[in-house]
């Protein structure tokens, strides 16, 4: 079955007066229909830049300087910025964490909705606002008739990304953005949501793309998971193999970080060290790698084929997966 998307070597940079930054540095991804893949990693690996240069969302000083971005069969960064609109929200859909922030806060709740709406459906207002209210109820929103007359500061955090989520749905895309849809909402809210946008999105069934740091999330929402570091992807596998049998030195320490936040007599194993984009000529990971030898210096390694599915960008990743070696 063909890709639904397809990621190929995406370069990116962000472009200040001393000079362009990397931020993205050869990222390659593939998301099957119906599929769900969570891209995992710290802060500042490159997920959220991912997300909206996959839209076209990127404006100076950021800069797409290679790659392609394949969706059902197009390359995106060959279209123009009138074939974009017309996909974005119909065809590919995100949301976006910090809810608030991204709704008019002198627009309703309703005229939002409804805007989205009648951004690709030609309906009149009365039916786009029939349409706000059903979208609302597909929610969990209570009295949605009512809260079509909210502004976005009369309403929760939780009950805005319900709204956010609404929108990314409106027209039942098939693929969605979700980037950290649950930052800032307590645990029993993020569950709620996290559970509503998982049913959703298998209703419809739509592609999901979910950027997170919770590996917890990753494991109980999506079938495949994506590790990001320094603008490259580390390490790919589907989830029940990646948690059972990670092997990029990185995806160890995350995983120990995560066993260690759920149990608080844990310590976190060593210093991180560092943390560095990577360029061509040697390992991004080489600052803060245990296992770091000279060959890792002098080679950027690739993203290879450890086992069916499983890849990983490390040289020494048989010798780790065998236990010849310990992170």
């Amino acid at each position: 079955m063909p890709a639904l998307l397809e990621v190929r070597d995406l370069r990116v940079e962000y472009h200040r007066a001393s000079g362009p930054v990397v931020v993205l540095n050869g990222v390659g991804l593939t998301l099957q229909p119906g599929e769900s893949l969570g891209v995992v990693g710290e802060s500042g690996a490159g997920k959220s830049v991912l997300a909206r240069t996959i839209l076209g969302l990127l404006q100076p000083p950021w800069r797409i300087v290679g790659g392609s971005i394949i969706f059902q069969g197009q390359d995106l960064l060959q279209r123009s910025e009138r074939e974009l609109a017309r996909i974005r929200g119909r065809e590919i859909a995100l949301t976006t964490p910090e809810p608030r922030k991204h709704l008019n806060p002198v627009r309703t709740i309703g005229d939002s909705l409804a805007d989205v709406v009648q951004a690709h459906s030609r309906v009149s207002r009365r039916e786009a606002y029939a349409r706000a209210v059903a979208l609302l109820t597909a929610v969990g929103i209570p009295d949605p008739g009512l809260r079509l007359k909210s502004y976005p500061h009369e309403l929760s955090g939780g009950m805005c990304q319900r709204v956010i989520i609404a929108m990314g749905l409106a027209h039942s895309p098939k693929l969605l953005l979700a980037d950290e849809p649950t930052a800032g909402l307590d645990v029993t809210i993020s569950r709620q949501i996290l559970d509503l946008m998982h049913e959703l999105v298998n209703g419809f069934s739509s592609s999901l793309l979910l950027v997170s740091r919770d590996l917890g999330v990753v494991a109980h929402y999506c079938q495949r998971v994506a590790v990001m570091y320094a603008g490259q992807i580390v390490e790919v596998a589907d989830v029940p193999t990646f948690f059972a049998k990670a092997t990029h030195p990185y995806s160890r320490r995350l995983l120990r970080a995560a066993a260690a936040a759920r149990d608080e007599r844990r310590g976190v194993s060593a210093a991180m060290g560092e943390r560095a984009i990577g360029g061509d000529t040697e390992c991004a990971y080489v600052p803060r790698c245990p296992l770091a030898v000279e060959a890792c210096r002098q080679q950027r390694p690739a993203l290879e084929p450890l086992r069916d599915g499983h890849r990983v960008r490390c040289i020494r990743a048989a010798e780790i997966a065998s236990g010849a070696v310990e992170v």
